[in-house]
């Protein structure tokens, strides 16, 4: 049994080992756009929270490909047009698994391998920051998204990204004030649309989202 199990690995490993010696698989991802939160914050905000203040910093590793793993860095900046004292800032760690569904729809066949899209989910730490205070509070996020994206050589994509985020237990809102004087956290939502570049690393000429 033990031979077996051990002949099993080895084979997985053989396979993975195989399979990505032809294409690159690790990419770096920089992108910034907009950022909206939908709840919670005080409605005498009229203005809302809203604005083009999302940044994020990723690295993506494929394992063949349609599958992957993404690490992320996002900062949100929920600022008041009408207060600039009213507010948040949102830091946050993430991991996501990655889905290659231009492969699968065949995209990648109907554009010439120009156009794909990839879409995305997993789990996020963050750190929350109402303006002016000197604490944070630490939330556990929950996001999913989705990625077209269009190859301009074999090194670089542009692409553009719309993903939700879900915020467990919010105990501040996004203009800063507490969601409950009895400390009764809420369930936090915003949303971000961004631009940004892929840049392909590796050594072969090709990476795997393309083939």
């Amino acid at each position: 049994m033990n031979k077996l199990k051990f002949s099993a690995v080895l084979l997985v490993f053989s396979f993975f080992s195989f399979s990505q010696t032809n294409f690159n698989n690790f990419s770096l991802e920089f992108s910034g756009g907009y950022t909206n939160p939908v709840k919670p914050y005080l409605t005498r905000y009229k203005s809302g929270f809203a604005g083009f203040t999302n940044v994020n910093i990723g690295v993506r590793y494929m394992f063949s490909e349609s599958l992957g793993v993404r690490l992320e860095y996002v900062n949100d900046r929920f600022i008041s047009d009408s207060d600039n004292k009213a507010g948040t800032y949102f830091n946050r760690f993430g991991v996501q698994g990655v889905y290659n569904l231009g492969k699968a729809l065949d995209l990648l066949y109907i554009t010439n391998e120009k156009v794909g899209l990839l879409t995305h989910v997993g789990v996020g730490y963050t750190l929350s920051k109402p303006v002016g205070e000197n604490f944070t509070e630490q939330i556990g996020s929950v996001i999913v998204g989705f990625t077209p994206q269009v190859k301009l050589n074999s090194r670089i994509a542009f692409f553009t990204d719309l993903s939700a985020v879900i915020n467990l237990k919010q105990h501040y809102k996004y203009d800063g004030s507490l969601v409950s004087p009895d400390f009764v956290p809420t369930t936090g939502f915003h949303y971000n649309i961004s631009v940004g570049i892929m840049l392909y690393i590796g050594e072969e000429k090709y990476h795997n989202d393309w083939y």
